[in-house]
């Protein structure tokens, strides 16, 4: 069972800054990260932002944004990057219940010739890091391949060969895809964390048009979601929409869980009035964050 962290950031002072000084008092980190992410955000201003949701009893998964890595040193810098995040973290005290999402392309996955075992050995490097913290990692995919099952077969293998070294090694399904339940029921077990996320909203429609589609994305992420939830795993219902957010309340009532035992994920780094509900009313609750080279973008 991932542990409570809700209360245990309740109790410390406010944390914003924390990060951002940790990095100019420590000459080492200082000058890795100055050679991380120029074009973009940087790993500290992630973790300025996860150290400000902190104070409101929120939690952060941060996500790189970065393109796919072609090479092994490519790769192996997104990695790096990812290691100096968590080594930040830790050092200000903010390390505890912070998720990493990792895409396994960027860290090796698309490499030619040898790819998973570059992508499986990063991510394991990253995972072992993020235990010793007390962070997790989250699996996920680029958005233009996540309706591909050849990437999703890739991540749910790689998931499963790291699980056995950190069993609290997450992963993300949409419920765009007609394979998502069996995926979902075979991920339903101990200690598995999975961040269901809503299929991609289809281009514009007509009104009647829209509606059904509205109606198609929550009865998909209703049925992906019970699946998850009447299992012994770690559910996160990572939407926006306040349809999808009663329903989830609504599912884990209605099957006796625990509010410490699933959690509710904006999708983005921006925390809304239902969020900040959720997470006053004593459910876990997490934030994206986004930095690298790229501009953070809307997960799909």
């Amino acid at each position: 069972m991932i542990r409570p962290g809700t209360q245990r950031r309740a109790e410390r002072p406010p944390a914003a800054g924390r990060a951002r000084e940790l990095a100019g008092r420590v000459p080492a980190a200082r000058a890795l990260v100055d050679r991380l992410d120029r074009a973009g955000a940087g790993p500290v201003d992630a973790l300025a932002r996860a150290a400000q949701v902190a104070d409101a009893r929120v939690l952060a998964s941060i996500d790189r944004v970065g393109p796919i890595a072609t090479d092994a040193e490519a790769a192996g810098a997104t990695t790096a990057s990812y290691l100096t995040l968590l080594d930040l973290a830790d050092r200000a005290g903010i390390a505890d219940d912070l998720d990493i999402s990792l895409r396994l392309a960027a860290v090796g996955q698309a490499v030619p010739r040898d790819g998973a075992k570059i992508a499986h050995g990063n991510a394991a490097e990253i995972c072992a890091r993020a235990r010793e913290v007390g962070a997790t990692v989250t699996l996920d995919i680029f958005p233009l391949d996540a309706a591909e099952p050849a990437a999703v077969d890739a991540m749910l293998v790689t998931l499963s060969e790291l699980r056995r070294d950190v069993p609290a090694t997450g992963a993300v399904l949409r419920t765009g895809l007609a394979r998502t339940v069996a995926d979902c029921r075979d991920l339903a077990r101990p200690g598995c964390r999975v961040r269901l996320c809503p299929g991609p909203a289809r281009a514009r429609q007509s009104a009647p048009g829209a509606r059904r589609a509205r109606l198609d994305r929550r009865g998909a992420f209703a049925s992906s979601l019970g699946v998850l939830m009447a299992g012994p795993g770690y559910p996160m219902a990572a939407t926006d929409d306040p349809g999808l957010i009663a329903l989830t309340a609504r599912l884990a009532m209605h099957v006796g869980r625990r509010r410490d035992s699933f959690e509710f994920q904006a999708l983005t780094g921006t925390l809304g009035r239902e969020h900040r509900r959720l997470a006053a009313e004593g459910y876990r609750t997490r934030v994206c964050v986004g930095y690298g080279p790229l501009r953070p973008a809307r997960p799909r």
